[in-house]
């Protein structure tokens, strides 16, 4: 990482310089004459883009799903005020978990349900009808309908937990995050702009849910899995922050451990590798726009054995926003993005080593995000503006766009021969 540390822009204005420059990066393969229609990637994937659900490898795509939704409006004013317009539009697809061995994976479809003078005429999965949630009068709840599948394609469909529907404009979630390690079974994230739990629902025709974590355990920020680690971190307003030991059969409640003495506020992106904690602290910004805090912007590591904490890193430009993205269990190594817009003018990758304990500069810029990381952290799924996505090899310094592939929601290893 470099020694420079600058500190004093702030995050609207870090946002707008950032996104010009991710444009720039994210639309190069575009503009390449020769690039395929049908994505291919180096190693198989699972991909969601508007109303379909692909299955990409080596030789081409194939679509696992595809989903639509046929809305109503009408109209309140102007010439033509009274009449009635309908629209077929693609489902919109988020928060795709997979199960590498199996090819199992899980997904939230958005359903936005009847608002004002919109309403939800009917939705299509596969060629099949598809009822979502309703209200006294009848009028489509808004949420997330849950859908699992494997690689010949759809296998159930399930609104998940009632109490995530709502017709008051609350926006919920239902959020599949990660299987266990059987694929017996999908741990999702539940939330509300107020709260976060968290449960457990059986693979197959009939989805069974049980609630693993209650609500008021962890805040609305939610906690990291890594897979590989049956460990993830609670953070609370008042509870503070603990550790939570998952059942390995997805079955029983989490175990919750005593508070820490590491306080709450700032504490972002912590993840369980090991017998060590890692995290970034955030710091705050003073009315001259300088870093408040001795300890403000750093990255971190909290021996979990000792108590003992160390910094190895710190942020580079800002007071927050440096995040850990994904972390590998069996590599022990987390993955961070930094925009550098003042010395090369776009965003860089880097990978924090626990066991070597340093910091490595990857050859993949102009990154937004990290979608997955391969069960064996050696693949990493990166995402740009626009929905683009492509596959860096740790091993190989390696970096493959996946051209002909665009507005990609989500993405997920498989390992499946």
């Amino acid at each position: 990482m470099g020694a420079c540390v600058i500190r004093r822009m702030p995050d609207i204005l870090r946002s707008t310089v950032l996104t010009a420059l991710l444009a720039t990066s994210a639309t190069v393969w575009a503009e390449t004459p020769e690039a395929p229609k049908t994505p291919v990637s180096p190693v198989p994937l699972i991909a969601l883009v508007p109303g379909k659900v692909l299955y990409i490898d080596s030789q081409g795509s194939r679509t696992l799903a595809d989903c639509e939704q046929v809305e109503e409006r009408r109209m309140l004013a102007g010439p033509d005020k009274g009449k009635l317009f309908r629209e077929t539009e693609p489902c919109s697809l988020w928060y795709l978990a997979v199960h590498p061995p199996t090819g199992r994976w899980a997904m939230g479809v958005s359903v936005s349900g009847d608002v004002g003078s919109t309403r939800l005429v009917s939705m299509t999965l596969s060629g099949r009808r598809v009822d979502v949630p309703t209200d006294k009068a009848g009028r489509a709840k808004e949420g997330n309908l849950l859908v699992m599948g494997d690689l010949e394609g759809v296998v159930a469909v399930t609104p998940g937990a009632p109490a995530q529907w709502t017709s008051n404009n609350i926006q919920r979630s239902q959020r599949p995050e990660q299987f266990m390690a059987d694929g017996s079974r999908v741990l999702v994230a539940n939330g509300t702009v107020t709260t976060a739990d968290w449960w457990s629902w059986s693979f197959g025709p009939k989805p069974e849910g049980i609630h693993v974590l209650p609500i008021h355990v962890t805040d609305t920020a939610s906690n990291d899995l890594v897979l590989g680690e049956s460990r993830t971190v609670m953070r609370h307003e008042r509870g503070g922050v603990r550790i939570a030991t998952m059942d390995p059969t997805g079955t029983k409640p989490w175990k919750l451990g005593p508070p820490m003495k590491q306080k709450r506020k700032g504490l972002l992106s912590p993840m369980v590798l090991g017998d060590s904690m890692v995290f970034y602290r955030e710091g705050t910004q003073d009315e001259g726009l300088n870093c408040e805090g001795a300890d403000s912007a750093t990255y971190r590591r909290l021996d979990l054995r000792t108590g003992q904490e160390k910094v190895w890193g710190t942020h580079d430009t800002y007071c927050s926003g440096g995040e850990l993205l994904a972390a590998s269990s069996r590599r022990k190594t987390a993955y961070f993005i930094q925009s550098h817009y003042f010395s090369t003018g776009v965003s860089k990758l880097y990978e924090y080593s626990l066991d070597r304990d340093e910091v490595r500069e990857l050859k993949a810029e102009g990154m937004e995000g990290v979608h997955d990381l391969s069960e064996d952290g050696r693949n990493l799924i990166l995402n740009a503006r626009g929905g683009v996505i492509g596959v860096y090899d740790n091993d190989t310094d390696e970096f493959t766009w996946l051209t002909g592939l665009e507005k990609v929601t989500d993405a997920g290893f498989l390992d499946v021969r």
